[in-house]
């Protein structure tokens, strides 16, 4: 999409095999560069409260730069801004303080976050804790959570038995998380159906349920829902 890409290493993105020729090559940042992008969160952030919203979330899943800066599969740094979790989680907890000091404490700050990038050498459910407890001692708002990247895009695939059930992609990660923070978590892929999300909420497995591509077909999905009037969209997969 971009011409000049950059991102924490030299990794092209993989739909095919990292060799694969036409990928574009990212440039390295450089120190310089990454500070001048934390503060562009920050900046960014002080925009959307003075615009007028009412909070905002750090997209830090998926594959994008929050998410490549996690990872050991495309951050491959060897100065303080990669190597161990702590390094490479840096960069996020200095893009949460930036935000923070620019908004204020009372402006809700969220994050979506991988539970995992499913591929090999890619940031862990492991590392994935370790980064809910840095960012739950910052005092965080809400973790969303998600997971995969375009490289490995699991909530696109088929689900297992037990996720059929439940619906959800991730909500045994979640039960996981739930007991080392106090956080609000918000579950998001694959929810289809009132009955389940409500049952998800009041047996507190969850504090939030996310829903994005039901949203983009029913945009007054939120009020159908809870006026009983949709309670069923289990043909948009």
């Amino acid at each position: 999409i971009n011409s000049d890409l950059v991102a924490p290493s030299a990794v092209p993105l993989n739909y095919g095999g990292r060799k694969n020729a036409t990928a574009k090559i990212p440039k390295a940042l450089i120190e310089k560069e990454i500070l001048e992008i934390i503060e562009c969160f920050g900046r960014t952030a002080a925009i959307l409260k003075k615009a007028g919203f009412t909070g905002i979330q750090i997209h830090g899943a998926h594959g994008y730069l929050v998410s490549q800066f996690l990872s050991p599969y495309t951050n491959t740094r060897e100065d303080k801004w990669g190597g161990t979790i702590e390094n490479r989680a840096k960069f996020v907890i200095e893009v949460y303080r930036k935000i923070r000091e620019k908004v204020g404490d009372d402006f809700p700050i969220g994050i979506k976050l991988n539970s995992a990038d499913f591929q090999k050498g890619g940031f862990s459910e492991n590392e994935s804790m370790e980064v809910i407890k840095m960012l739950s001692k910052e005092g965080i708002d809400l973790i969303e959570i998600s997971g995969g990247t375009y490289e490995a895009p699991v909530m696109m695939g088929k689900r297992n038995e037990s996720t059929q059930r439940r619906e959800a992609y991730f909500m045994d990660y979640v039960e996981k998380a739930k007991k080392i923070t106090t956080t609000p978590l918000m579950l998001t892929g694959g929810f289809r159906t009132a009955s389940v999300m409500r049952d998800a909420i009041t047996s507190e497995q969850v504090d939030v349920i996310g829903i994005a591509r039901p949203l983009a077909v029913f945009p007054n999905l939120a009020n159908e829902l809870f006026a009983g009037k949709r309670t069923n969209f289990s043909t948009i997969i």
